[in-house]
């Protein structure tokens, strides 16, 4: 039973990166739920961790689309860094698919900007003419009991797509440990030139 239920996690770990690699999906338990629904199971069954799912992306993107892929790494992050030099004042670090390498071909740009302010950021974007989109999104916190607090998302649109900016408190600058600063971008960017 638990060697079926480990293929099982393994099959719907697959689907899942393959809908998130090609149709653009960037929702882990939406892609969740719908490979799970392809393979006829319920939302009580053992699904895949999102780190299952992460292997099983770059897995794919390995064998369906390595070269493009890597072209479409190299130009996000190249546009991450430009755009977080221009932000440096805010202290910015890239997450998601693009820092961690499991972009899809409809990726969206995630950087965590740490401000006193978001007013600061808003007249910056004004001041240099960058245009944006404002919404708010829910985001956890480490107390269950404690409420969601609402997160202010800035949308820019990139040269390859979408770009999210999310604001948060200076204060909590040490508290996502799975992100990457100008200098370390620089590097990732550096050692994959070097690599290839």
């Amino acid at each position: 039973m638990a060697r079926q239920s480990k293929h099982i996690r393994f099959q719907v770990a697959h689907k899942a990166a393959q809908m998130m690699a090609e149709e653009g999906i960037s929702d882990y338990a939406f892609a969740k739920r719908k490979a799970a629904k392809f393979f006829g199971l319920h939302d009580g069954d053992a699904l895949p961790s999102n780190d299952e799912i992460n292997d099983a992306i770059k897995e794919h993107q390995a064998i369906f689309f390595d070269e493009e892929h890597e072209a479409r790494l190299k130009a996000l992050r190249l546009e991450a860094l430009s755009l977080m030099k221009i932000l440096n004042t805010f202290n910015p670090h890239l997450t998601g698919s693009v820092f961690d390498g499991t972009a899809g071909r409809y990726p969206i740009l995630q950087i965590q900007l740490y401000t006193d302010s978001m007013k600061e950021v808003e007249f910056f974007l004004l001041n240099h003419n960058i245009a944006y989109e404002t919404r708010d999104r829910k985001s956890r916190t480490k107390d269950p009991m404690q409420d969601k607090k609402m997160m202010p998302i800035l949308t820019l649109e990139g040269s390859i797509g979408p770009i999210e900016l999310f604001i948060y408190h200076i204060d909590d600058l040490k508290v996502n440990k799975i992100k990457a600063s100008i200098d370390d971008l620089e590097k990732i960017i550096k050692n994959n030139l070097d690599a290839n």
